[in-house]
């Protein structure tokens, strides 16, 4: 999702019986029982052990990859923009570590990308992906200073359903605060810059540049190992935005709630709920109010089969007639099977609705818009030394009770890496 999903940061809720369902969950970072190290340590220590090349304290780690660019494996699907030709993304993702002491790292890690693909004639679009972080591990705290910049040819799925042009600036602090080996605070802080140019790839007749955007996101959670296998924690986040050309989307946003992480070493289980709220400068304008969460699940089934699931609401910016926002719900799973030592089988099943608030004029009088997508896929990735390819087909349907961006069709989505 773009734009206030990724600003605002996994602010979203579920059905209460997905809890019960949730055995297991995606790997978090949360607290590991009696664990005094910092989740981010250890992940750089998995990162450093990963590493293709090593010489005192540089540690490389490179990629080679072929992907479609619409697809991501854990929801994106392909678009209505893709019905008219090929589109292949070519990505190198790079990553330095400088470690010149063990409480000290520096990383750099650029993503160049290319994507070519036909639509009335071969077109070609470079972007690019590069973060920079400077993080210290002390006794008590770990702190990550941060900048990131992006410049990328992306899928939207949700109101446009068009591939668009994004650019991205995030800068930061971000950090736990370790009191006890049950007890920690975990923290950020920063400052955000969204653009659509319009000199780049951008949809036919849609304002997307009123999407541009300044903001600022601040967030801060106390996290307790309550039970042997459970952590629980409370939350609270706060944000502002300022739109360049639509000033009467100015608003902040504002969200309270609590949720817990369960690991049974096989399972894994992160939920996280509450209060959201998000208010616009302009009185005239229709504000929200309301629960958002997310749940995620992680689980492994024996030795050679992987299940996992997630389910979202969130609120994304909108530039639909008379609605600033639109709220998002999103359902996803996801069963991964080894056949063999190099074969791995894979089954995804993911749907989206997008729901507006604010009534408008459409095909049958005064409507709430109401869009609904899914995609159900099989698929498989084989892999070698270095080597690793593999593809997913798939049938895309997406609906809207106003006629907007409706696409059916079967997808072939093909995916290849190479590591030097």
């Amino acid at each position: 999702m773009g734009g206030f999903v990724r600003q605002g940061k996994r602010l979203l809720i579920v059905a209460m019986a997905l809890c019960v369902y949730a055995g297991g969950a995606f790997a978090q970072n949360g607290l590991r029982d009696r664990e005094r190290s910092f989740s981010a340590s250890q992940e750089i220590a998995a990162d450093l052990r990963k590493a293709h090349f090593h010489h005192g304290p540089f540690y490389l780690l490179s990629t080679f990859q072929l992907s479609d660019i619409g697809y991501d494996s854990s929801f994106y699907v392909p678009t209505a923009d893709r019905q008219s030709g090929f589109r292949f993304g070519v990505q190198a993702p790079t990553r330095l570590y400088i470690v010149p002491s063990k409480k000290t790292i520096y990383s750099i890690d650029v993503r160049p990308e290319w994507s070519f693909f036909k639509r009335g004639g071969k077109r070609d679009v470079f972007g690019y992906h590069a973060r920079a972080d400077a993080q210290y591990l002390l006794n008590h705290l770990y702190v990550d200073v941060y900048a990131e910049n992006a410049d990328q040819l992306r899928a939207d799925v949700a109101e446009i359903a068009h591939l668009l042009s994004e650019r991205a600036t995030n800068y930061g602090l971000s950090g736990e605060l370790k009191y006890s080996s049950r007890t920690s605070a975990t923290f950020n802080a920063a400052a955000l810059k969204t653009s659509y140019p319009l000199d780049k790839i951008q949809p036919d007749l849609i304002p997307v540049d009123l999407l541009d955007r300044t903001g600022h996101n601040y967030r801060i959670a106390i996290n307790h190992k309550t039970f042997p296998l459970t952590s629980t924690f409370v939350t609270g986040e706060f944000s502002d935005y300022s739109f360049s050309r639509a000033s009467y989307k100015d608003g902040r946003r504002s969200f309270i709630g609590a949720g817990f992480i369960h690991d049974t070493g096989r399972t894994v289980t992160r939920m996280e709920a509450g209060a959201g709220t998000l208010d616009f400068v302009d009185p005239t304008q229709h504000n929200f109010q309301g629960a958002l969460g997310n749940i995620t699940s992680n689980k492994k089934f024996g030795k050679s089969t992987t299940g996992s699931i997630a389910a979202s609401r969130d609120l994304d910016f909108s530039i639909f007639t008379a609605n600033n926002y639109f709220i998002a719900d999103r359902l996803s799973t996801r069963l991964a099977w080894d056949a063999t030592r190099r074969l791995t089988l894979t089954a995804q099943y993911a749907i989206g609705r997008d729901l507006y608030d604010v009534p408008v004029l459409g095909p049958n009088g005064f409507l709430k818009r109401r869009d609904v997508f899914s995609f159900p896929s099989i698929g498989f990735t084989y892999g070698f030394a270095r080597l690793r390819g593999g593809l997913d087909i798939g049938y895309v349907n997406r609906t809207s009770n106003f006629n907007i961006n409706e696409d059916k069709g079967i997808r072939i989505l093909f995916r290849l890496s190479f590591t030097p």
